[in-house]
């Protein structure tokens, strides 16, 4: 009698022990996998491609070479009409550069830092910018049509004259930008934060240089304290979900 309860109890504790064993390797792999989730991504960019870069002002993209630039520090680097068309600067440090009238044309410029940066004239066309710190930027003239800028951090950037049709802004932060003349037809603004954002259309030399908000989306953006005077806003999708009928609306 007593032998099978001793038995029978060394059976059970051996069951427990396995048992405690799954659950230890149970809890170590979740914190494992918990771990992976937090950790950011690691960028490397391809050392030849940066000093390509830096020696001929150029490293673009082709179907069989992909110009790798990630994570680069490119901080207040001369970028001035620098042809990188295409090419992969995801998580790149380009803060205070220069890149006045430069190609970044279907560029990944995802996660990028380019505060400070000098972006006059530059081409942005379908550009990534998901995510990306544009604060402070001056954005002047440039083509930013159709780009994905998702999430980017816009604070107090200069976007005079900018063109963004067609462009994605959604949940991007304006906050204090300037958007005068800029022309954001069709552009997705929705849960965008345009608090203090100016976009008054305004005149200059003689003309009058007119934001466009055209058939944009602004459902559920915050427009507190944002200037559109003058600003054309017919088919747009206004914060409440309405859709704007007037040629444009003053708001003082």
């Amino acid at each position: 009698m007593l032998r099978s309860y001793i038995k029978n109890l060394s059976r059970k504790s051996a069951a427990m022990k396995k048992v405690l064993r799954w659950k230890t390797l149970a809890a170590v792999l979740a914190i494992a996998l918990f771990t992976l989730y937090l950790t950011p991504p690691v960028w490397a960019a391809n050392t030849e491609d940066v000093s390509h870069l830096l020696k001929n002002n150029w490293c673009v993209s082709f179907l069989w070479k992909q110009c790798d630039l990630s994570g680069a520090d490119l901080r207040d680097a001369n970028l001035q009409e620098a042809n990188l068309s295409g090419a992969d600067l995801s998580g790149a440090n380009l803060s205070g550069a220069n890149l006045k009238n430069a190609d970044l044309s279907d560029a990944d410029l995802g996660g990028a830092n380019l505060a400070n940066a000098d972006i006059f004239g530059t081409d942005l066309s379908r550009a990534n910018l998901t995510d990306a710190n544009l604060s402070r930027t001056r954005l002047w003239d440039a083509n930013i049509t159709l780009a994905n800028l998702s999430g980017a951090n816009l604070k107090d950037a200069n976007l005079l004259d900018s063109r963004l049709w067609g462009s994605n802004l959604s949940n991007a932060d304006l906050t204090d930008a300037t958007l005068h003349g800029a022309d954001l037809q069709y552009a997705n603004l929705a849960g965008a934060n345009l608090t203090n954002a100016d976009l008054h259309s305004f005149f200059f030399r003689g003309s009058k240089q007119v934001t466009n908000l055209s058939n944009a989306n602004l459902e559920g953006a915050n427009l507190t304290g944002t200037n559109l005077k003058g600003a054309a806003l017919i088919g747009a999708i206004m914060p409440d979900g309405s859709i704007n009928e007037e040629i444009a609306v003053n708001f003082k």
